[in-house]
């Protein structure tokens, strides 16, 4: 399998570390950042070449990782190139629709992928053009399935998942490190505390679904009448903790809907 990469920022970084771990591929990559193309080239085995449309040349699957900003740009340059040729987009808020205003009717994915990819862990909504075959289609979900878990979805579902899955991993790490934040307060030192906390957090997720618990369920297993739990609880919902986290999730996917 030939893959071609158009950018080479962090998340064509994991999704080439997991293509490595997982796959026999050949990558090629280009940046418009020639040393970050050349570190790229050094790290993932990729071939530099020295063109956006080169990479589509060199490669059967093409998968531009640019920011939305500079999609249609780099949709410009390669257009005439694509032929039967793969083209997947991981930008954040582009639709297939708009990227056919550029190429036509072209074979084309829509990936929205996050940074866990690169640990295998990642969560990836992905849709299709109705141009892309049952067999590529699957071609396709293999490939991303070595990085993670995939739902295949209606394009309609695409802003959702970039704001839960997205950008979710931010989420998260604000979360931990205000959990950080306190038991520095409370007095372990800071990688102290982030060790415990990560383990808090992985420990609880372990818990869940080896044992297929619910949110509900843990909070009871944990929560005894008037005591330290239930006083934390009722104090994050004094504060409507968990409004904020979903008032915080729709707001990044009103932005998600309005990239551009």
């Amino acid at each position: 399998m030939k893959i071609g990469i158009i950018g080479c920022g962090n998340m064509a970084s994991s999704i080439a570390y997991s293509i490595k771990q997982s796959i026999e591929a050949q990558l090629f990559c280009y940046d418009i950042d020639i040393d970050k193309a050349n570190r790229f080239s050094q790290v993932y085995g990729a071939i530099r070449v020295n063109s956006e449309i080169e990479t589509v040349e060199s490669s059967s699957i093409i998968i531009i990782a640019v920011k939305p900003k500079d999609i249609f740009d780099v949709l410009e340059k390669i257009k005439d190139g694509i032929s039967e040729k793969i083209i997947v987009s991981i930008a954040a808020g582009i639709s297939i629709s708009k990227i056919k205003e550029v190429v036509g009717e072209k074979k084309i994915v829509r990936v929205m992928p996050n940074i866990n990819i690169s640990v295998q862990k990642g969560v990836m909504g992905i849709c299709f053009s109705e141009m892309v075959s049952a067999d590529e289609k699957e071609k396709i979900l293999n490939l991303f399935k070595s990085m993670g878990e995939v739902i295949a979805t209606d394009e309609k579902h695409m802003d959702a998942i970039t704001a839960l899955f997205g950008s979710g991993p931010a989420f998260v790490a604000h979360f931990i490190e205000s959990c950080v934040d306190a038991a520095v307060k409370l007095g372990f030192s800071r990688q102290e505390s982030l060790n415990l906390v990560l383990t808090l957090f992985e420990g609880t997720v372990v818990n869940m679904k080896n044992n297929m618990l619910t949110t509900q369920q843990i909070k009871d297993m944990v929560t005894s009448p008037g005591g330290t739990t239930i006083e934390g609880l009722v104090e994050f919902e004094r504060r409507a903790v968990k409004g904020a986290i979903i008032d915080g999730i729709l707001k990044a996917y009103e932005r998600a809907k309005n990239i551009l």
